[in-house]
């Protein structure tokens, strides 16, 4: 009995000192680790307070500002005490306090947020809008915010002033629209339409697809002395530059031969040249091609059933019972050119009933499509005027029209497009 008192009063002291060790053990490691927090927090926050934005330390409760950085103090017109002793709630507008709280409680449910339709209150009143992001983390103990705020004024009238100048081109856009549109309105008053064509010739189609707008390509037909003269030219250029010389090609026409009586192809083509190199001059120093245009002129005796053919690097197709038939024309412009200047050259041609001649300008044939997204090319066109010569005249305008649709796909339209078909009865 007294041997196991004394055993038990000698362990009393063992317990102590090893109860005391442990407790010292882990004095020590909650020691260390507040140490290394603190370290932590406040290498942190020293990072925090060398940023370029302003910052401010948020309770997440009460909003009160723990801690604010130099930048803060400067953006706002405070000293960094005068700021510990507000709330950033304080330092947004009155109308904005109820947003302000949102902004913070959805910080804290996404762990951080971006926004920028709060704005800051400076000291003397201004309101500086801001870019402000947050970060949750704990200060002290306590749930808090870490907010960014960004001065954004500059961005902002950088960002009006761009948008001042964007309304002022889409303005000018639309102002330069409108003129294209009246201009467009003009150029189909001057041009005759395909209507026009069928009231001089039944069996007749115009297919017209301008690139832009107005276009560069002109379709031109009159009656004089018994002959209809028909006329597709493809000017210089497309848009309005183009448009502007189809009115000067489809005026001196009209007088050529409502005027001066003209109806054969080559003296048409002779006297054009004259008076469109007469009318837009000449630049000695320019190196690119002259302002001008390719035509092909016909002139049809529809009784005697022949036709007369002049060009100028455009050609005549006719399709006769299944077979084509192809005049090429002189390759020479009508307008300035650099080459020897000779008198245009025409062919005649006898005509039988089911005949059927086409004009064109090189918009179809340059056209990208298909399933390669290549070139239809000339010999394309001329495989579908063959495929669809059978059919009557005014299916085989809507075939030509679709099938050129279809190949064009979604590229875009390199060039304007002009085809005329005329059948002889």
């Amino acid at each position: 009995m007294e041997l196991t008192a004394l055993l038990f009063y000698a362990a009393v002291p063992v317990a102590l000192l090893a109860t005391s060790a442990g407790l010292a053990h882990a004095y020590n490691r909650l020691r260390s680790g507040y140490t290394r927090i603190e370290n932590d927090r406040q290498s942190y926050l020293e990072v925090l307070e060398a940023s370029n934005d302003a910052l401010f330390v948020v309770n997440f409760v009460n909003g009160r500002i723990y801690q604010a950085n130099d930048m803060a103090a400067t953006m706002l017109g405070y000293t960094r005490e005068q700021l510990a002793r507000l709330t950033i709630f304080e330092l947004h507008p009155a109308s904005y306090l109820h947003l302000s709280a949102e902004r913070i409680a959805d910080a804290w449910e996404s762990k951080g947020l971006i926004y920028e339709d709060i704005p800051l209150l400076h000291a003397d009143g201004r309101v500086i809008p801001v870019e402000s992001s947050t970060k949750v983390t704990s200060y002290r103990g306590y749930p808090a915010i870490i907010l960014f705020a960004r001065d954004i004024t500059e961005r902002l009238e950088l960002k009006a002033k761009v948008s001042a100048q964007q309304a002022i081109v889409h303005q000018q856009n639309q102002d330069l629209l409108s003129s294209i549109r009246y201009a467009k309105r003009i150029q189909q008053a001057v041009l005759p339409s395909g209507d026009a064509l069928q009231d001089l010739i039944l069996g007749s189609f115009v297919l017209h697809r301008p690139k832009d707008i107005v276009s560069g390509d002109m379709h031109w037909f009159g009656e004089r002395d018994g002959r209809l003269v028909l006329i597709a030219a493809d000017c210089t250029g497309h848009g309005v530059p183009g448009a502007l010389l189809t009115l000067i090609g489809a005026s001196i026409f009209q007088e050529l031969v409502h005027e001066r009586g003209l109806t054969r192809p080559s003296e048409l083509l002779d006297n054009a040249r004259t008076v469109l190199a007469s009318t837009l001059g000449t630049d000695e120093e320019e190196s690119g091609p002259q302002d001008g245009m390719n035509a092909a002129v016909v002139s049809l005796d529809r009784e005697a059933r022949k036709l007369t053919y002049a060009g100028a690097f455009a050609p005549l197709v006719l399709v006769r019972q299944g077979e084509l038939l192809e005049f090429k024309g002189d390759r020479m412009p009508v307008g300035h050119t650099s080459n020897e200047v000779k008198a245009f050259e025409q062919v005649e041609v006898e005509l039988l009933p089911g005949d059927r001649i086409y004009l064109f300008s090189d918009g179809l044939q340059d056209q990208f499509g298909g399933p390669n997204g290549k070139r239809l090319r000339s010999s394309g066109l001329k495989q579908w005027l063959l495929e669809t010569a059978m059919l009557p005249i005014d299916d085989q305008y809507q075939a030509i029209s679709d099938r050129f649709r279809m190949w064009k796909g979604r590229e875009e339209q390199v060039d304007d497009v002009l085809l005329i078909g005329v059948e002889i009865s």
